[in-house]
């Protein structure tokens, strides 16, 4: 049964329990929001349930507290849409708040969405996204516009496309009848390709930058070799899903070779800009170089590429 100020928060996790710990204490301390209940929907990936004694732990810890409720259950299929679309169908809730296992959330954060999707009668709000690191990571590094997620000012339209930290109404969602595409569920870009579809539907997506939440950048991903895989992905389902939403034959013909050439366009001039910026200013040079190999994986989503982020 439905209940008008119950939030559903959907979080899929693997093999991550300290940060998803991490997560769910964060949840217990949102204010301005005494008014709501929390549900808490947790589906482990793991098959070996290695988010399990989390969950068994964190319900000890709430289990005076009648605003908070935990569900928990296991998806076996290495695939991140249908490990979300599970906490969907889990889910009770009127709003659906989303959030990743590595992430943890500022105390206005939910408050936050709520209040803008009530100021601006938004669908959908994306908030922003800020990585905090382990020691002895190179600034430079850190300095990579990958890491963050900074949407436009509050109930602009929105420049993120993704499910961390991003609140919905569960009426857009039942309305809208589309889950998460299980296509994307290795390559990833399942968010991103859902919302869009969203969006041409006329649904009305916001920022929400006042929302904040933390993501954890462990050593593996706090590296050049990453970045470069990561945009690359991010450029290559941008394209995926451009050419994918376009039903027409000739207009698909069109915006394939469209994205084929500017993809190598683009990247040739972000190159030129990076070896500009080489020797006053990495940072900036770093960027133009990430910018240039995320609109090399344009072209290749054109020839029906498509690189893996998650490994079955």
């Amino acid at each position: 049964m439905l209940m008008n100020n119950l939030i559903s928060v959907c979080i899929a996790t693997y093999k991550r329990p300290l940060l998803l710990e991490k997560l769910l204490v964060s949840l217990l301390n949102q204010k301005n929001i005494d008014q709501y209940n929390l549900e808490i929907v947790v589906v482990d990936n793991d098959p070996q349930k290695t988010a399990e004694p989390v969950i068994n732990k964190f319900k000890e810890l709430i289990i005076s507290n009648s605003r908070y409720s935990i569900k928990y259950d296991m998806q076996p299929e290495k695939n991140i849409a249908l490990t979300r679309n599970r906490t969907v169908e889990l889910a009770t809730g009127n709003y659906l708040y989303f959030i990743d296992d590595d992430e943890y959330a500022d105390e206005y954060c939910i408050y936050n969405h709520l209040k803008v999707m009530k100021e601006f009668d938004a669908d959908v709000t994306f908030g922003n996204v800020l990585p905090y690191f382990e020691e002895n990571v190179s600034n430079i590094i850190k300095a990579a516009k990958t890491f963050y997620k900074l949407n436009s000012p509050d109930g602009n339209r929105t420049k993120i496309l993704a499910t961390s930290n991003t609140l919905l109404k569960i009426s857009t969602f039942k309305q809208f009848n589309i889950y998460f595409n299980p296509d994307y569920g290795i390559t990833g870009g399942s968010d991103n390709e859902f919302f869009l579809k969203m969006y041409n539907q006329g649904f009305k997506l916001v920022s929400a930058s006042s929302s904040i939440v933390y993501e954890f950048i462990p050593h593996n991903r706090s590296n050049l070799l990453w970045l470069i895989k990561r945009v690359f992905r991010t450029g290559n389902n941008y394209s995926r899903s451009l050419i994918e939403h376009t039903s027409e034959k000739d207009i698909r013909l069109f915006i394939k070779t469209e994205q084929f050439v500017i993809g190598f366009i683009q990247a040739i001039i972000a190159i030129i800009f990076s070896i500009l910026f080489l020797i006053i200013d990495k940072d900036k040079s770093l960027n133009w170089f990430l910018k240039a190999i995320s609109n090399l994986g344009k072209p290749f989503a054109v020839l029906g590429i498509y690189p893996k982020e998650y490994k079955k």
